[in-house]
């Protein structure tokens, strides 16, 4: 068969976007709300995400998606598609038969469908195919294969329907409030918002890593980040890629790699001050509960994806939820705390919905901020319950220690905090996590204590930063001075490289020191209800908000059944 290449670059990331806000309206809502009303009570679902030929490079992305199984397609036959490599503009791998249950129906993009899930027939491998459709490929014997970039005529992405799913479990067990939460988390996947999307380079492929400088929404929240990054053994230089994959302008101030070398067999983790926190091993809560005393332990026991999110008992939304978790009390005068945990995606909606409410004002509004301190937009958020915040018992009060700042819904990050120990603590040490209702996922905590070891810490600037535009913006990234590597577009990025020093001790840890803020592209329209939106002032008047938006989603679910 023919074998052309197109010379185009391909662009890596973990996943295949869908580009889904323009046009969407507020209708919108009512008719998602309307939809899953036809959902049956405990079935499955998947769903498939396409992307249609021609292909561009920068939604090919998603080809090494860790856990992903590849399908290639071709002539009506289909292959399961291994050991895919990714060089320059080709994609080779091996061919096998695919030997996997078929599904039971054509898949239509967009369209949920029904997977088993039993003793005889498990088809959850489905939630982790993508789907390669060529119109041409070169066969190199043994069962390789060699196709161009541009030989993808569409990619399909399986993945789990989780509005579906879930909404077909909780429709019969909580009825109109558990579908309001459907309902929200249903339109939030269309008119998701974040920050900056950080990708390392393992040497052959990019990987996602996290978000960076999270709700930063304005100049004066403008703050130091610090994201935990893998560590590739034996690579001299360090390449990351920072993106901009949603409808708003990020400034970058700062981007810089933290190298801390420390012992063999400790761990290292960063606050978000900047401090190092070598820790020997870490142990998880022998038991954890939440608001309302249910336990929770085996949720926050492993790194496992596993997590506690919030989850009411009836139909009564409260303002805050808390996790109140139980460790032996320690020898030691300091302890970490140490989580891994991510933002709700609900979060990002309702913060949507709220600016929505600003109308023809929303503009002014943003601008008004702008001139506001720091101190105070943090407040604001603090009072809500958005950032986490932690709390140990002494003499039988809970006593504030500090927040966690947020960090986005796109993935799980690894995080800090220290407190001292200074002998009234209860026995066994308890500790709380609480947060707003719905705005937090939390997988993983784990006490450590503080190690004395040795650690070497050197910061290394970015050796170059090459944009999209092929221009190297590394000056505007080397110091924290008011010059930003500026991303207006969904179309902006840089890869950035660091030139790693030798290894002084045992191991090393990386860390993604940056600096910057973000602005949200919104155009609310119509009159803004001024009396109403002053009530936010008051604390915990989102968080209500909250609440009142599901209660309404329930109500309008209910009046159409």
């Amino acid at each position: 068969m023919k074998n052309f290449f197109s010379g185009r670059t391909l662009f890596l990331s973990p996943s295949v976007k869908k580009s889904a806000k323009k046009g969407f309206t507020r209708i919108l809502t009512f008719f998602l709300v309307i939809a899953v009303l036809n959902l049956t009570h405990g079935c499955n679902y998947f769903k498939a995400v396409r992307t249609v030929a021609p292909v561009p490079s920068g939604q090919l992305d998603g080809l090494n998606y860790e856990g992903k199984s590849f399908i290639l397609h071709f002539g009506g036959k289909k292959w399961a598609f291994k050991a895919l490599t990714l060089q320059n503009d080709s994609i080779s791998g091996y061919l096998e038969p695919y030997s996997n249950l078929p599904v039971t129906k054509e898949v239509k993009p967009g369209k949920p469908q029904r997977y088993v899930v039993g003793k005889k027939y498990d088809q959850r491998y489905l939630l982790n195919e993508v789907h390669l459709y060529l119109n041409e490929y070169a066969e190199l014997g043994t069962g390789k294969v060699i196709f161009p970039v541009s030989a993808v005529e569409k990619v399909d992405v399986y993945d789990k329907d989780t509005a579906m799913t879930v909404g077909s479990w909780f429709l019969g067990i909580a009825g109109g409030l558990a579908l309001a939460y459907l309902a929200a988390a249903v339109i939030v996947l269309i008119f998701k918002e974040s920050c900056p999307f950080i990708y390392t380079w393992d040497g052959e492929q990019y990987h996602f890593a996290g978000e960076i400088y999270s709700g930063t929404i304005y100049k004066p929240l403008e703050r130091h980040d610090y994201l935990k990054l893998p560590s590739y053994p034996g690579n001299v230089e360090y390449k990351i890629k920072i993106t901009n994959e949603v409808r708003e302008i990020q400034h970058t101030n700062l981007l810089e790699l933290m190298v801390v070398d420390h012992p063999e067999g400790s761990n290292v983790w960063v606050d978000k001050s900047g401090q190092v926190f070598p820790v020997a091993s870490l142990i998880p809560p022998f038991k954890a509960v939440n608001t309302e005393g249910r336990e929770v332990t085996s949720l926050l026991a492993g790194k496992d994806n596993s997590f506690y999110q919030s989850d009411p008992s009836g139909t009564v939304i409260p303002d805050r939820d808390a996790l109140i978790m139980e460790f032996p009390r320690p020898e030691a005068t300091s302890a970490a705390l140490v989580i891994r945990a991510k933002n709700s995606i609900l979060l990002d909606y309702m913060m949507g919905e709220f600016n929505q409410l600003f109308g023809d004002a929303y503009q002014s509004f943003v601008r008004k901020r702008q001139g506001f301190s720091g101190e105070r937009l943090s407040q604001w958020s603090v009072n809500q319950g958005i950032p986490l915040d932690l709390s140990v018992e002494r003499n039988g009060k809970w006593e504030h220690v500090d927040y966690y700042n947020v960090v986005g819904p796109m993935a799980f990050k690894e995080d800090v905090l220290g407190f001292a120990l200074n002998g009234n603590e209860s026995n066994p040490l308890r500790v709380k996590l609480e947060f707003g209702y719905f705005f937090w996922e939390i997988d993983y905590t784990g006490l450590g204590i503080i190690n004395p070891a040795e650690t070497v810490t050197t910061l290394v600037p970015a050796a170059s930063a090459i944009n999209e535009a092929g221009e190297d913006v590394s000056g505007c990234l080397k110091s924290d001075d008011q010059q930003y590597y500026t991303q207006p577009e969904t179309t902006n990025f840089a890869e950035i490289s660091f030139t790693l020093p030798e290894l002084t001790t045992g191991e090393r840890s990386l860390f993604l020191h940056s600096k910057g803020w973000y602005q949200i592209l919104m155009d609310p329209k119509g009159k803004p209800d001024r009396k109403y939106l002053m009530t936010f002032r008051e604390p915990g008047r989102f968080n209500q908000f909250v609440a009142e938006k599901f209660s309404r989603l329930a109500q309008l679910a209910g009046s159409n059944k």
